[in-house]
């Protein structure tokens, strides 16, 4: 009996102590500052890298990381994993400069999922990438994944083409059609390319929701990209929610090639491009059965608003264009002072106030905008009245002299009007647009007054 139980105890010992490196595990831990040299090979779940952990996590399981700085690509091979940091992006990174990656979705990339890999979530880190490019530091080759909390950071100089997030396939084959993906409430920028590109033939039911896009600019492959989100060779996407400004190309670019792709663009903002919206179809093959909508969004003070150089119509009603007159058209609407826009754009009944869809005074969560427009319009706000401080000055003046100030009276009246709706919609985080617009429209209108009060009194 003892020997038994000797031999049993042997056995229980040798199986305990020589876990074979192989096996997988539900929860794997991350952490660069771990002491030991062979964390990754020591068949325990605790790993100094990625993806080492990457490799030893089973489906359906959660790659947790702590803060640090992880260098490397990482690739996802099974499915429903989460990759998740656990104290959020600003003191998570995951560093590819100077990293060579290869072309999207080929198992080289940043952070890749590649075909046939779906349900995986990217959650909470900072990615960097720089020359001689990354091509994509976030890559979605599958179905049904999401990436989420992110900041995709790129090089402006980078000497290749330098794609923050993108959904596609290089494959191009009908089997290889990416569809169901979101890119959720990530900031994307500085990137010589595009910030988010969905195309090489992804597919349909693509999400690209609350995102803060800006700041991309043409690669080092000339010509190519700056974009602040790109849609080229898609079944599917709904861009809904984004706030998309100061991509030296376009905010939106719209590639019409994939037949029958349907492109909704909804409730985003787009301001500070070279366009606002581009639409185009340059590729072999192109075609013109793509349906594109643009509705409810804020696209204003772009150089050109909405160009759409396809003989294809784009619904574009309900916008806010930058003015209550309306976007320009030469023929359509001459005396429109909002951004401009092509032919082959339906864009009437425009909307008459930013967020042309909302309606007024409801509330909710802050979105993106509020991040980067509230402080503007506050100061905005201040800096308007100030001014008007100055001008009811002139204008006690000016009266007291007895000049006929009846015009700059009506300017200071409509100036009034304007700062207060401006006060009131900022004490609404998410009207913080509306109530900047009015506030520089009021200044307009008291730096004319100013300006005519001034004249008077020399």
């Amino acid at each position: 009996m003892k020997k038994v139980i000797s031999i049993l105890a042997l056995v229980i010992l040798v199986s305990s102590c020589f876990q074979p490196v192989s096996s997988l595990f539900p929860v794997v831990w991350v952490d660069d500052s771990y002491p030991d040299v062979t964390e990754d090979t020591d068949g325990d779940p605790y790993f100094k890298t990625i993806a080492a952990a990457a490799a030893a996590v089973q489906a359906g399981g959660t790659i947790n990381v702590a803060p640090g700085v992880y260098y490397g690509g990482v690739t996802l091979t099974r499915n429903d994993v989460t990759l998740t940091s656990r104290e959020g992006a600003a003191v998570t990174t995951i560093d590819f400069t100077g990293v060579w990656c290869g072309y999207w979705s080929t198992g080289t990339g940043g952070i890749d999922i590649p075909y046939g890999v779906s349900g995986v979530t990217v959650e909470g880190f900072t990615v960097l990438g720089s020359s001689p490019a990354s091509d994509a530091l976030i890559s979605i080759g599958g179905d049904n994944n999401t990436i989420t909390h992110n900041i995709v950071v790129g090089d402006t100089l980078s000497s290749g083409q330098d794609i923050g997030i993108h959904i596609g396939n290089v494959g191009e084959t009908s089997e290889r059609l990416p569809s169901g993906n979101m890119i959720l409430d990530n900031e994307v920028y500085n990137h010589a390319g595009s910030g988010i590109f969905v195309g090489n033939w992804a597919g349909s039911n693509n999400t690209v929701s609350g995102n803060t896009v800006h700041d991309n600019v043409v690669g080092g492959i000339p010509g190519l990209n700056g974009n602040g989100i790109e849609v080229d060779r898609a079944l599917g996407v709904l861009i809904t929610g984004n706030y998309v400004y100061n991509n030296e190309v376009a905010g939106i670019r719209i590639v019409r090639t994939a037949p029958h792709a349907v492109i909704e663009v909804d409730r985003t903002t787009i301001t500070d491009n070279q366009t606002g919206i581009l639409s185009e179809n340059w590729r072999p093959g192109s075609t013109t059965t793509a349906h594109v909508s643009v509705n409810c969004c804020n696209i204003e003070d772009n150089t050109s608003g909405l160009l759409n150089t396809v003989d294809a119509l784009i619904d574009a009603r309900s916008n806010w264009w930058g003015s209550t007159s309306g976007p320009y058209h030469p023929v359509l609407n001459p005396l429109g002072t909002g951004d401009t826009v092509s032919d082959n754009v339906d864009f009437a009944p425009w909307g008459l106030f930013p967020n042309p869809c909302t309606p007024r005074g409801q509330g909710g969560t802050a979105s993106p905008i509020s991040k980067y427009i509230c402080p503007l319009a506050r100061h905005n706000v201040e800096k308007a009245e100030t001014l008007l401080e100055s001008v009811q000055s002139l204008l006690s003046d000016a009266q007291n002299l007895g000049y006929d100030t009846t015009h700059a009276e009506e300017l200071v009246l409509k100036a009034r009007e304007l700062l207060e709706k401006a006060k009131n919609f900022c004490r609404n985080s998410q009207n913080c647009i509306a109530g900047n617009t009015l506030a520089l429209e009021a200044q307009n209108l008291l730096e004319e007054a100013q300006e005519l009060l001034q004249v008077m009194l020399e």
